[in-house]
């Protein structure tokens, strides 16, 4: 039996990787909306809002990715996320991929924002405002 420290890097490498359809299902929920909300904000004509609907949820289901940059730019009206984190867990090798909280969605290059300034990291996997919240 191989016994070693759990590093944050030997850590990471256990979990699945981190789909880009996740990190913006994660950033939505983050954000306090649905699918319909984000739809009713980046098709504010009625009859585009099924199109948008069925949009958001294609790119959050898995296996479809966005390719045009002013897709990420429209979904970016309706919530805050970061495109290139976007791009690099869609196309980087997975040693490449950016550390993500896995609650909220979070990254070192988006981080949360809270009283005290900006958050860090507990574990590899979680932030620490949600660590907070979820002890």
């Amino acid at each position: 039996m191989l016994h070693v420290p759990i590093t944050p890097a030997i850590a990471r490498l256990q979990l699945p990787p981190l789909k880009p359809s996740a990190y913006l299902k994660l950033r939505r929920v983050a954000a306090g909306l649905s699918i319909a909300d984000v739809a009713r904000i980046i098709a504010p004509d009625n009859a585009d809002r099924r199109e948008a609907v069925a949009l958001v949820a294609l790119l959050e289901a898995g296996g479809s990715v966005a390719r045009k940059p002013q897709t990420l730019r429209t979904l970016q009206r309706a919530f805050r996320f970061d495109a290139a984190v976007y791009r690099q867990l869609a196309e980087a090798p997975v040693d490449r991929h950016p550390t993500v909280c896995r609650t909220c969605g979070c990254s070192e290059w988006d981080p949360c924002q809270d009283g005290d300034g900006r958050c860090g990291w507990a574990s590899p996997t979680a932030c620490t405002r949600c660590a907070e919240r979820l002890s």
